[in-house]
């Protein structure tokens, strides 16, 4: 496993994501730890003109992954999400090589590979030269 870096999620930052639209309490789940402590999560957004749910976020603490949790939590988003209209779903993960963990938990509740998403970032160091177009 990868060496990620530490989640940029905190409880403001949480706070902002409940308030916006179209936030629904009964889409986001936790999983806690005998002692309370938070160690899974998955949110799902429900788009009802499309009756489609996105996942995001879903993640695992560290010192809980490979028990079943994250997906014990994105089981119960997309059954909530089901019961509120949904017809699918969909997931954006990475799911490439440095990502194993992600696409196989995702494969392994009945996701396949649809789409791919791809980043286009304008390379800075590269200065554009005007150039004067003229018509016959």
């Amino acid at each position: 496993m990868p060496n990620l870096p530490p989640s940029k999620v905190t409880p403001d930052s949480y706070l902002q994501v409940m308030r916006a639209q179209p936030y629904r309490l009964e889409l986001d789940w936790l999983v806690e730890a005998p002692d309370g402590t938070p160690v899974a999560f998955c949110l799902a957004w429900l788009d009802e003109h499309n009756r489609v749910a996105a996942l995001e976020p879903v993640g695992t603490d560290p010192g809980h992954r490979r028990l079943g949790l994250a997906t014990a939590a994105t089981l119960a988003a997309l059954h909530a999400a089901r019961r509120l209209g949904a017809a699918s779903a969909r997931v954006c993960a990475r799911g490439d090589d440095d990502y194993p963990a992600a696409r196989a938990t995702y494969q392994a509740m009945g996701f396949h590979r649809y789409a791919r998403n791809v980043s286009f970032v304008r390379d800075h160091s590269i200065q554009a030269t005007p150039t004067t177009l003229t018509g016959t």
